[in-house]
């Protein structure tokens, strides 16, 4: 793992990165809230940019695949399913950084929100995905669509913010013509949608 750096504060954090060539990147953890939980699966590959901070926890599924994302899980989780496909320059992130506070109550009105990212999904170039987003399995987000609410399983969106343009389709690896019969991770997410319906 010589082309990932690791830059961990504090103590108790739960970390489990695989040894994998493939992975590569810059990962920060920090307990400024308590520890944190890092769970990289088997064949996950990639550029990984992760911060994970305030007792929050990111996992990423087996097989997941990006050319450069930037991971942000800061007082809340980043889980990331199985099989996913992530494009350059995509971002994940469960905070807005700095605060934003009510000057009557004193209350902080933007709070950090976990997402939820389901089993082979495909996030487009420069696509980003923000606090309290949910993404189902099977779905794509477009080219530098904006995803901050809930995306249904095996769906289209694109747009700023992202909206539903296609629904009851599924993506492949396969590039160029083929039959999505020939496609068994596809199947196999398809039918695990289905069954749950």
């Amino acid at each position: 793992m010589e082309q990932l750096r690791l830059d961990v504060k504090g103590d108790g954090h739960d970390l489990r990165i695989p040894e994998n060539p493939g992975f590569k990147g810059q990962i920060k953890v920090r307990d400024n809230a308590g520890p944190c939980a890092l769970h990289i699966a088997d064949g996950v590959k990639g550029t990984w940019n992760i911060n994970v901070s305030g007792g929050a926890t990111v996992k990423i599924g087996a097989g997941s695949t990006c050319e450069t994302a930037l991971v942000v899980a800061q007082g809340t989780d980043v889980i990331i399913g199985e099989d996913c496909m992530f494009s350059f320059s995509v971002e994940i992130r469960t905070t807005d950084t700095h605060a934003i506070y009510d000057i009557d109550s004193g209350n902080r009105i933007n709070p950090d929100k976990p997402i939820l990212i389901g089993d082979h999904v495909w996030l487009g170039k420069q696509a980003i995905v923000l606090k309290g987003a949910s993404i189902g399995s099977g779905s794509v987000a477009g080219a530098r669509a904006i995803v901050s609410g809930k995306v249904p399983p095996l769906s289209v969106v694109a747009g700023v913010p992202a909206r539903v343009v296609r629904s009851n389709v599924v993506w492949t690896r396969r590039i160029g013509q083929g039959r999505l019969d020939l496609d068994p991770k596809a199947m196999q997410v398809v039918e695990a949608v289905r069954a749950t319906v």
